[in-house]
């Protein structure tokens, strides 16, 4: 898989950012912030006919407040930076292919991969899941659905070079690897067009709303 140039990444960012401000405008407009950190939630809504709609279609529950988790584009990233659960002490060994060794053994991580609290930390940056086709279009997801999904559902591969693989319905998604320019570690679904067909793969499975600015799409 081909690495993104720091050129690129930085694209990246400034579309993430364009979809948060596009967000907020159609959907919390008083919203001036705009998240950084990627420790908080993206956005939130104030529109009381979106969430109105998520609440007659189940994706927002009641009681729940109403965060959201903004993604986008072909590449989803959960989160970027050294995993306590996943790699404790680890060695790097140059070459082609580059290999890692994490200082714990599969079994363990794989009891954390198989842990909804895991994703809860790492994946639940807000209550919803929302995916933007970048044309105008939203799908929502109750993100508890969507954790519920991934660990129910996910083989998870352990690979000699120190590669995690995840495979959903027989088709491989999520990755978890070392990256050698950030010299740390990524969490996600990346290369090709695997954020666009995981969520794809859980609009198939998971209840969803696919929401245009006063349109419902059933």
């Amino acid at each position: 898989m081909g690495k993104m140039s720091s050129k690129q990444a930085s694209q990246v960012k400034r579309r993430g950012h364009a979809r948060e401000e596009r967000f907020n405008n159609y959907f919390d407009p008083g919203c001036q912030e705009i998240n950084y950190s990627g420790a908080s939630a993206d956005c939130n809504i104030a529109d009381q006919e979106l969430l109105k709609t998520l609440q007659q279609h189940g994706i927002l529950k009641e009681g729940v407040i109403p965060t959201i988790s903004l993604k986008g584009g072909n590449t989803i990233q959960i989160h970027l930076g050294n995993l306590p659960e996943l790699t404790t002490q680890y060695v790097v060994q140059p070459g082609t292919p580059t290999m890692v060794y994490h200082g714990i053994s599969f079994s363990d991580q794989k009891k954390q991969l198989l842990s909804p609290d895991f994703w809860r930390k790492y994946l639940k940056k807000g209550n919803i899941l929302c995916y933007d086709y970048d044309d105008g279009n939203y799908i929502f997801f109750d993100m508890e659905e969507v954790i519920s999904f991934i660990v129910k559902n996910t083989d998870w591969r352990y690979l000699k070079t120190g590669r995690i693989k995840g495979d959903l319905h027989g088709k491989q998604y999520l990755t978890y690897e070392y990256r050698t320019k950030k010299d740390s570690f990524v969490l996600g679904a990346h290369g090709a067009k695997k954020g666009r067909d995981f969520i794809n793969l859980i609009e198939q499975n998971v209840p969803n709303l696919k929401y245009k600015k006063g349109i419902v799409n059933d």
